[in-house]
């Protein structure tokens, strides 16, 4: 894959996978993704180079990425991997590299869930509603004394 740009090499390499996993995107580690990109890509670069690739990427709207944290009250924030997708730009991108054809490309569109949708909801303030027991319609502490004991 000589002479092809690693914005390309980034394309085509998440465009297999996503087919590959029947998804609109992927979640590999950093490790996994070095590990595509040099088996399928031919682009052996450290991990900051990726990351500082991934970013440009991401500035110029080619893909789209969330990086996904959790919080734990005792270990503090946990990082999970980080969800890619092709942005609309990296689809066109696509079809002028031949890889994919406008139908293929407005299937795509038509089809696929924004990032949006998959961000996790955050919990509201008070007590959690778990659906269980005496307190399954308690939101918060004063709606305890409307009930008889």
């Amino acid at each position: 894959m000589q002479g092809i740009t690693f914005d390309d090499k980034f394309l085509l390499v998440f465009w297999d996978k996503m087919r590959y996993f029947k998804a609109h995107y992927v979640y590999p580690s950093q490790e996994t993704l070095l590990i595509w990109l040099r088996n399928q890509g031919g682009l052996d670069v450290s991990r900051r180079t990726l990351n500082r690739y991934l970013r440009a990427l991401q500035n110029r709207q080619i893909i789209g990425r969330i990086r996904r944290i959790r919080r734990d009250p005792f270990k503090g924030m946990l990082f999970a991997t980080t969800l890619y997708s092709i942005g609309f730009l990296g689809l066109k991108k696509l079809v002028m590299l031949g890889v994919i054809t406008w139908e293929q490309f407005r299937l795509y569109l038509k089809n696929s869930d924004p990032f949006r949708i998959r961000q996790p909801k955050k919990n509201g303030k008070g007590l959690r509603n778990h659906n269980n027991g005496f307190y399954k319609t308690v939101k918060k502490l004063g709606d305890l004394l409307k009930y008889p004991h």
